[in-house]
């Protein structure tokens, strides 16, 4: 049954009431998204797919004037127009395609083990894009949470106006229990099975995620030269330098999410609506999660003027008001693997923390760490996601609802994929392939910075600054380029989630602010392709 909402309000009236001519007004979520809502076991593919089409809800009405004010000659009615829109959001719902791949290593004492594991592609029906996305090696991880990652990967690069469609990968083991030379045979043979189903290389470019960094990219740089007979470094980001990398590429996920809350806190309609101040400077925080990207935010928001009054790890959490020594504690936890009997640390019921005060929550873990019932209990103004789905849809309604503002992780999340982004450009550069045709349907910035780059290079090159080696040509960036590339980036889309906030009266719902960036840059790609259309 198709419902109209009435005004801004919430109140709803069946279908049967209403006439025909009004009826297919607006969207209606899919029931299997519906029920998501409201199941605590719901797939995280399920969960975050919700999201994305409670925003269609809110966008609905624009996308139908759109498509009438850029396709004026056909002679359709709104019903039509309707259907034909609803066809697409169909189409671009489920992932073009998910790989599960098993193969046998042969281990350091001689026995064979069966390794599997997975890749997953979105959004390749919007513009025929290359895909970015991440790749983790996590023994937890399934078909659905591929799934899930891909779509939120579609999603981040979208609202950050990064023209690339959406993947993410992994490797179902415990990494801590193979050797690095282990590790470095599975990576290869992951690899191998990629590349010789299609997967891996130029358009399908693979980025750090949970447990992988800049060796493991290294490795796969190496492994696909080797499969493909090319001397490529376009098939993994967040390399080394020496294989095309950017300086301090592990800092740019942190700095992305600083950079996020910076832009809340600094606007003064915002925080006057959340009766806070303006600003970062004393702020108090709690962070949940020190691994590669709490770690370096917890210290960044210290630096910032802000003050950390509690940390949640896996195995334990410790809280004090007046404030917590991160050097100490951070030390505490490199000497003795936790931060376990660590003054005041506590291990039972760690979800606790989420009561106390603080005016910032940090959510820098695994995904679903938040949820209704603790949700409920959070005293914190100001969620930041740091992580990717951190946050169900019940437990963000409910946030929501009492006016917490959520800076949701499509946004906060992506400081990682705009410094991908622009190492790939970089990397384009540097094998003579042209890339305007990948600069089509990013935001404009990124093409000003890279001809910006490109004539440093000239001058550069003019001078014979550098050799003719394929990994040294061009110069390394710098980190300076890639932060204020992400500061620019992120102020920029900031403000565009701002504005949806205020234009579609959605109150402190800057998630679905977020997804209607996402709606509004999928739908414009699609119609300057006349592609689904």
């Amino acid at each position: 049954m198709l419902l109209v909402r009435k005004s801004n309000t919430s109140q709803i009236r069946s279908i049967s009431q209403i006439s025909n001519k009004y009826a297919r007004l607006s969207y209606e979520i899919p029931e299997r998204y519906q029920n998501a809502f409201y199941l605590a076991n719901a797939a995280f593919f399920d969960s975050t797919s919700w999201f994305l089409h409670r925003a269609y809800e809110v966008a609905f009405p624009a996308l139908k004037n759109d498509y009438r004010s850029r396709f004026k000659d056909e002679a359709v009615g709104d019903r039509r127009v309707h259907e034909k829109l609803e066809n697409v959001i169909e189409v671009l719902d489920q992932c073009n395609s998910i790989i599960d791949v098993r193969f046998p290593i042969r281990k350091d004492d001689g026995t064979l083990e069966l390794i599997r594991g997975f890749r997953a592609h979105h959004g390749e029906n919007i513009a025929r894009s290359p895909c970015l996305g991440g790749l983790r090696i996590d023994e937890n991880i399934t078909r659905d949470h591929m799934k899930a990652l891909s779509l939120l990967s579609t999603m981040k690069n979208c609202c950050m106006g990064i023209g690339m469609s959406g993947a993410h990968g992994g490797i179902k083991i415990d990494p801590r229990k193979y050797s690095k030379n282990e590790l470095r045979t599975i990576v290869d043979l992951y690899i191998t099975e990629l590349f010789n189903k299609g997967y891996c290389g130029h358009l399908d470019v693979i980025h750090p995620d949970i447990n992988t960094g800049q060796i493991e990219m290294q490795w796969i740089s190496e492994s696909f030269a080797k499969c493909s007979g090319q001397n490529m470094n376009v098939a993994a980001v967040g390399k080394p330098l020496a294989y095309g990398g950017l300086e301090d590429y592990e800092k740019t996920a942190a700095l992305g999410a600083l950079k996020a809350l910076d832009v809340f806190l600094e606007d003064v309609p915002t925080m006057d609506y959340m009766k806070s101040n303006v600003g970062m400077k004393n702020k108090k925080f709690i962070i949940q999660g020190l691994g590669k990207v709490g770690r370096p935010l917890a210290l960044m928001l210290v630096e910032h003027g802000a003050i950390c009054v509690g940390v949640k790890e896996q195995d334990a959490y410790l809280y004090d008001s007046k404030g917590i020594d991160l050097q100490e504690l951070l030390k505490h936890k490199d000497e003795t693997g936790s931060i376990e009997r660590y003054k005041l640390t506590k291990t039972d019921n760690p979800d606790s923390i989420f009561k106390e005060d603080c005016d910032i929550l940090v959510l820098s873990a695994c995904h679903k760490s938040l949820v209704c019932y603790v949700a409920r209990e959070v005293k914190a103004k100001i969620i930041l996601e740091a992580s990717d789905g951190p946050t169900t849809p019940t437990a963000h309604k409910i946030l929501t609802t009492k006016s917490k503002l959520v800076i949701p992780d499509i946004y906060a999340c992506s400081g990682s994929n705009v410094a991908s982004y622009l190492e790939y450009l970089r990397n384009l550069q540097q094998m003579g392939v042209r890339e305007e045709t990948i600069l089509k349907f990013s935001n404009e910035t990124y093409g000003k910075i890279i001809e910006k780059i490109s004539m440093e290079d000239q001058k550069q090159m003019a001078g014979g600054a550098h050799s003719k080696n394929v990994h040294t040509l061009f110069a390394p960036l710098d980190f300076h380029t890639t932060k204020s590339t992400i500061e620019c980036i992120f102020t920029e889309m900031g403000e565009e989630i701002l504005k949806n906030i205020r234009s579609h009266r959605l109150g402190t719902d800057a998630r679905t602010a977020a997804y209607i960036i996402v709606i509004k840059n999928m739908f414009e790609q699609i119609y300057n392709l006349k592609k689904l259309i």
